[in-house]
């Protein structure tokens, strides 16, 4: 044989032997069907069974009003049984409450499934105990364990709602007019008497799902009344609907002999030429009269009631928010006088977000703490009630403020919440911080690098901190509320049932956005029996919802539907781009008038992550998601047909003009400008190339199902193939319905 013949023979055989391995670590698109195997592992990864696997994943403290230093919670045992403990945070102890090895015969039980959770509506305080079990009432002494308990067997008042503090009056509303009774015999006096359907008095506009379901549903019996501490007054106020949008809803499979049921109701929405609008009623007891306090009209832009706001030292407070969400005021009511008082203006030539706009009032009864983000970061502001002028900032920098847990009056100093203060480290992550009032002395006080959740003790002597990543279990501690030196461990959460399962923590990620400079956070989920030399299909689970941001920050990273959607195979993103919340004024307005950008880091995100993760196929992309979050499928389909390959969007809002007012026209501006259309999913339906399915609940009252519909009739007019399914009798969240999620799973195995 040739030498050189032999060479190349073995050239060719080595060409082929290269070309069969990578056949072998390259996956091939072919559609495939979800097997019952497949069903069964991936529903084990359910958000639900996932739960039940962590013992105590955080505690809720409740104080007790009679020691400011001891606290109760409910959690579980090593053996996931039902357990009360008492933490006495001076001394440094805690008991368990309940001796279980007896406790059910001194009930007169034969036994109690204490894994059941059988105690629930537990309450103690001033060495009391009361709970409720099997639906009859307990009461118990409290020593070192519950002892001496009795069922108690008297009759319960039935009091009327809407019943003042001294129970001696209550307000009910008849003919849409309101009354105002005595309690020890139902005596009524009529107040108003101008009150109809279109301009009722106090009534809230109720979600349509009720109006369905009962019969005998009564709006005028759902109202939205406030009394006073002392009693005399009461706020309430008129509606005017006149000329409000209604929409309709209708339940194709309620009655058994194949009609219909239809209902009505008003829904304002986005772009409207009118919306409801409320004005302040004051009701006084003792003129017993109701008059119409003389202030501009309050919005009402969804379900319920309009006002936002509390009663304080027998003073009124409340937010009121202009039409265009550019216009923010703080005002006080003055019942005595019946007259509105201005305390605080805030303004901004975009918006104002009413998602995260709070006050706290301070029981002096002078100055209120009011939160801005005139700097371009959500800060607390002090305020004079009285004048309405600034004192001072409290805080200041480039972070952001979230909560306040508490204002320690006697010492001039607030703890709050804040993320994106400490460097070289998640922004989102919260941390408990505390000041003075005068804006001095700043200090942190939970300097772990994890998302923490506290709770300051009503004496502001200590706090209690429960913290946690996404890769490490909660862990629940008593602080100093000076120095937040640790002084004890309450209860670590036990997450050993995950891991016997496989269940592994997502990998946290961070990349730059488009503009080179903004650092973006997200979460990678992996399958359990993941393999670096393989190559896997990517899916976005997208919401860019400007209200707030949606990437888990703590240990709670598996009660979604993420884990089980990556089980079946793909690599699963979820994180937050640029016009996402709690990140400050210019990241967050990145979504102003530009909701359809959302998806574009994401799109950016996922092409660098895959330079870095080989196993990442850019060839084969999905994208799923909810309410906004199937807009943004859709909005991305669209807006990047050759990235994403498949999409499933449900309950989607797909135009801004068929959603609500009090939500769209935040972010979009009002009045409409030539961007609603634009960034309609209606108008560029000629651009989709992908799969699609949409889906929709036949009740859903939150977006219409004629959000969905509109865009399945301009897809029929582009001539473009799509799925759809409509589930009768499902409300708006389908996407946690067990016959959507394997739809999705199917539909993603099949085409990506």
């Amino acid at each position: 044989m040739n030498i050189r013949n032999v060479s190349k023979t073995q050239i060719l055989l080595s060409g082929v032997l290269v070309l069969l391995t990578g056949c072998q670590t390259t996956q091939t698109n072919e559609p495939r069907e979800l097997s019952n195997s497949e069903i069964a592992k991936a529903s084990e990864f359910m958000p639900h069974v996932l739960k039940a696997k962590v013992i105590n994943p955080g505690i809720k403290p409740n104080w007790l009003k009679s020691n400011p230093r001891q606290f109760w919670y409910e959690a579980q045992d090593a053996n996931r049984r039902q357990t009360f403990y008492l933490v006495d945070t001076k001394k440094q102890t805690q008991v368990e409450i309940i001796d279980k090895s007896s406790f059910a015969n001194k009930l007169g039980k034969a036994r109690l499934d204490w894994q059941g959770f059988p105690i629930k509506q537990f309450t103690l305080d001033n060495s009391v105990a009361t709970f409720e079990l099997d639906n009859e009432q307990y009461k118990c002494g409290f020593d070192s364990y519950l002892t001496n308990c009795t069922r108690e067997t008297s009759q319960q008042v039935e009091w009327p709602d809407y019943l003042s503090p001294d129970k001696r009056h209550y307000v009910k509303v008849q003919g849409f007019n309101l009354f105002l009774c005595q309690a020890e015999d139902d005596a009524c006096q009529q107040l108003t008497k101008d009150g109809t359907e279109l301009q009722p008095y106090a009534v809230t506009h109720p979600y349509p799902e009720t109006k369905l379901n009962d019969e005998n549903f009564d709006e005028q019996k759902n109202l939205e009344l406030y009394w006073s501490g002392n009693s005399r007054f009461a706020v309430t106020y008129r509606l005017n609907r006149e000329g409000v949008n209604k929409m309709h809803l209708t339940d194709s499979v309620a009655d058994p002999k194949f009609s219909v049921k239809t209902v009505d109701y008003y829904y304002p929405q986005a772009g409207d030429k009118t919306l409801p609008s409320a004005e302040l009623v004051l009701i006084d007891v003792i003129k017993q009269s109701a008059t119409l306090v003389d202030i501009p009209a309050i919005m009402q832009t969804y379900y319920g009631g309009p006002l936002w706001g509390y009663w304080h030292k027998n003073h009124y407070y409340y937010h009121d928010r202009r039409r265009g969400n550019k216009e923010y005021y703080l005002r006080k009511l003055d019942p005595v006088k019946a007259e509105v008082k201005t305390i605080i203006k805030e303004t901004d030539h975009q918006f104002i977000d009413p998602w995260v706009q709070t006050f706290r009032l301070l029981n002096d009864n002078k100055h209120v703490i009011w939160t801005s983000q005139r700097t371009g970061y959500q800060h607390l502001y002090l305020y004079d009630v009285e004048s309405g002028k600034l004192v001072n900032a409290i805080t200041s920098g480039d972070y952001t403020v979230r909560v306040i847990r508490g204002v320690d009056e006697k010492n001039g100093v607030v703890y709050f919440e804040a993320s994106g203060k400490e460097s070289e480290r998640d922004p989102y992550l919260r941390h408990l911080y505390r000041v003075g009032l005068d804006g001095k002395g700043l200090r942190l006080l939970t300097p772990e690098a994890m998302e923490h959740d506290t709770s300051v003790s009503p004496d502001f002597s200590v706090v209690i901190d429960t913290f946690s990543d996404f890769k490490t279990p909660h862990k629940t501690v008593v602080r100093d509320a000076e120095s937040g030196e640790i002084l004890m461990k309450v209860a670590d959460a036990n997450a050993t049932g995950l891991l016997q399962i496989g269940w592994r923590p997502p990998e946290a990620f961070s990349v730059l956005a488009q503009d080179g400079k903004t650092r973006l956070y997200g979460l990678m989920y992996k399958p359990s029996n993941f393999d670096d030399s393989k190559r896997y299909a990517v899916i976005n689970d997208t919401y860019t919802g400007p209200h707030n941001f949606f990437t888990p920050k703590s240990f709670v990273t598996y009660n979604n539907q993420r884990p089980a959607l990556a089980e079946l195979g793909f690599i699963v993103i979820k994180m937050d781009g640029r016009g996402t919340n709690k990140r400050g004024k210019a990241f967050h307005r990145h979504s102003f008038k530009n909701l359809a950008g959302g998806t574009d880091d994401h799109v950016w995100a996922i092409k660098q992550l895959a330079k870095t993760h080989l196993y990442l196929d850019l060839n084969r992309v999905g994208i799923f998601g909810f309410s906004a979050g199937g807009y943004d499928t859709v909005q991305a389909m669209l807006r990047h047909p050759d990235f994403f390959k498949v999409g499933v969007s449900a309950s989607g809002n797909h135009d801004f003009r068929v959603d609500k007012a009090g939500w769209n026209e935040i972010w979009m501006g009002w009045p409409e400008t030539k961007e609603w259309q634009q960034q309609s999913n209606y108008t560029n339906v000629h651009r989709l190339k992908g799969k699609l399915l949409l889906g929709h609940g036949e009740l859903d009252s939150n977006v219409h199902p004629a959000a969905t519909l509109r865009l399945v009739d301009k897809l029929i007019d582009a001539n473009k193939d799509f799925d759809l399914l409509i589930m009768p009798r499902m409300g708006h969240v389908l996407d946690d319905h067990p016959y959507w999620v394997q739809k999705r799973w199917r539909y993603f195995l099949k085409h990506l």
